[in-house]
């Protein structure tokens, strides 16, 4: 399948009860994140974004301000729970990567609400060593603790390393959809 002019593709994934649950990360801690720290680590990681609309936000804004566009762009579509978005770093204190857990802003489900992983980024400098798995892990932990009852994510087609980690930790693939580039 590929996509129509001015749009790309994204393949949904979906975590909900039924689904694994992930155990804790073995070789990354987790704290809340600092929004300066998170700002340029987000910049880090948006400037190697395969995904196209990203791309796009780069071309136009250059990292630093596509990063602050794409963190302003959570407010009115989720609740923003700052101390669920996590800085990863070693035993050491060295940052790996960063989770944005988020809960969707509508009516809840029996009382219990919806999530996503706004985003989640491993640094550049430490990609190709499975962080992702523990990012992912952590991200759907933080949503659980919360109360979600299903998590709602997506990613760009073209992202294999993020689609790999997806269906390692057993999270449901939906078919591919079209999104508008902006």
């Amino acid at each position: 399948m590929s996509a129509r002019s001015g749009y790309y593709l994204k393949i949904p994934f979906v975590w909900e009860p039924g689904c694994p649950v992930p155990s804790r990360a073995a070789h990354l801690r987790f704290r809340t994140a600092d929004s300066d720290w998170l700002a340029g680590a987000l910049s880090s990681v948006l400037a190697t974004s395969p995904d196209p609309s990203v791309q796009l936000a780069l071309s136009e804004y250059g990292p630093h301000k596509a990063a602050a566009k794409l963190l302003a762009l959570s407010s009115p579509h989720f609740e923003q729970l700052p101390e669920c978005w996590q800085l990863a770093e070693t035993a050491a204190g060295q940052p790996i990567g960063f989770v944005l857990p988020s809960v969707f802003v509508r009516e809840p489900r029996n009382s219990l609400r919806e999530g996503t992983i706004f985003y989640l980024g491993v640094l550049p400098e430490h990609r190709g060593k499975g962080y992702g798995h523990e990012l992912l892990a952590q991200a759907t932990r933080v949503l659980r603790q919360v109360g979600v009852w299903r998590i709602l994510c997506d990613t760009a087609a073209c992202n294999r390393p993020m689609i790999a980690v997806f269906r390692a930790a057993g999270y449901i693939e939906r078919e591919p959809w079209e999104r508008p580039l902006f």
